[in-house]
């Protein structure tokens, strides 16, 4: 759906989600979701149907987002304890969790055996001997994937590629580390060797990427079968497929078909069992089914630019990545507007240079494709209250999947000295 035709459908609900619900609101719809789970499914069926959807609840851990992707069948993947947590209580079954994570406690380990999830990543020396200590405690055996690190280059923001030499993601393939746990794994009684994981980052451009990950792990797969005589049954090839914001990206068909003849070939090649793929999506399935509406409190000119400044900001969403934002209020794009929030600092910018019509105070904006990871990086800066958060259903009903935050909820659990009270 193009963004004009998006602006109409969130206008059919502006009157009714503003008297309801109040600004600023996160609106979500359900019919988005449903969909970019089914495409991608779809695409996988086409090209590779022993194949294993996680969604990376990292991306979004709203309860009402994740029952939709669980009643679609889609299993999850909990990077920590409070996504852990999140996935059972959005009513995931432990078998369908793949629990990842880069420093987890040994209770926490602990807890997710006493549920029953089979699933475990591991990146580092230490995870493995409490994933191990752990499997002993609880008296089971546990499946193991390692997560490997081949230092490539990714085209994609710095800060999100993590299969770089930088990253502190994965375990070095180059220096042997990578094989030297893999072999530590196949030593443990309690834990099974199934998988190997790479992934290579977030909103990656381009479809190469997947064909290297893809030729390394099969490579790597080879070498621990030789070694240890191991049999990798699972790749996974971790998440980052792009959504689009400001600039057309590589449809993740195009990325599903190219690694999917990369391991086909691969593994014809090296001679080995074609394996069960495994793939942690957050931002293909969610980004683009949730939007910030927010209403201009101030139309202010400078003498550098004119700020439309929005009852919410980087306080709700991130200005990491050039969100499309569009009127509510029809007309011609005619104006240019740094839109920014009503936060005490310089900073809070979504985004500078932003063709709207002629605003006026009370208009309402959205701040569109806005559903991995803004709620999660939502702050309380000033003690601003967090927006709340509004599902459209497919039947056109609304229904609040989180209310509006108040001041009282901003303080939460805070305690004042006896003494001073």
């Amino acid at each position: 759906m193009d963004l004009s035709a998006r602006a109409v459908r969130l206008q059919s609900y502006e009157d009714e989600l503003v008297k309801r619900y109040g600004t600023p609101s996160y609106v979500f719809f359900e019919e988005d979701i449903r969909q970019n789970y089914r495409d991608l499914r779809n695409s996988l069926n086409r090209h590779y149907p022993d194949s294993q959807i996680y969604f990376a609840v990292k991306s979004n851990f709203l309860l009402g987002v994740l029952s939709i992707l669980r009643d679609e069948g889609c299993g999850a993947e909990a990077y920590a304890r409070g996504e852990l947590q999140a996935a059972l209580t959005a009513g995931f079954n432990s078998e369908d969790i793949l629990l990842t994570g880069l420093n987890r406690r040994e209770a926490d380990l602990e807890q997710a055996f006493e549920t029953g999830v089979p699933r475990y990543l591991i990146d580092n020396t230490q995870e493995l001997q409490r994933v191990a200590t752990a499997a002993e405690h609880a008296d089971t055996t546990a499946d193991v994937l390692i997560r490997v690190n081949p230092a490539m280059e990714v085209p994609t923001h710095p800060e999100v590629a993590t299969a770089t030499r930088e990253s502190k993601f994965g375990l070095d393939i180059a220096s042997g580390k990578a094989m030297d746990v893999a072999r530590d794994v196949c030593e443990q009684e309690m834990l099974n060797l199934v998988g190997v994981q790479l992934h290579v980052g977030s909103q990656v451009r381009g479809v190469e990427p997947y064909r290297v990950a893809a030729r390394e792990l099969i490579g790597f797969a080879s070498r621990v079968q030789k070694e240890t005589g191991t049999e990798i049954s699972v790749l996974d090839l971790g998440g980052g497929f792009p959504v689009p914001y400001d600039e057309s990206v590589v449809d993740s068909e195009e990325i599903i078909a190219a690694f999917s003849e990369t391991i086909k070939s691969e593994v014809e090649e090296y001679g080995l069992s074609r394996p069960t793929v495994f793939v942690e999506p957050g931002r293909r399935l969610i980004g683009n089914a949730g939007t910030l509406v927010a209403e201009v409190g101030v139309i202010k000119a400078t003498p550098e630019t004119q700020f439309a400044v929005l009852d919410a900001g980087t306080n709700a969403v991130s200005s990491y990545w050039p969100y499309p934002i569009y009127s509510l209020t029809e007309g011609a794009a005619t104006e240019s507007y740094d839109v920014a929030g009503p936060l005490c600092y310089t900073g809070d910018v979504i985004q500078e240079d932003v063709s709207l019509p002629e605003l006026s105070v009370g208009d309402k904006i959205a701040v569109d494709r806005i559903g991995a990871y803004s709620l999660g990086s939502a702050s309380h800066t000033n003690a601003e209250p967090k927006p709340g958060v509004v599902l459209v259903r497919e039947d056109g009903s609304l229904e609040e999947l989180r209310p509006q935050e108040t001041p009282k909820d901003v303080f939460g659990n805070n305690q004042i000295p006896s003494d001073l009270q």
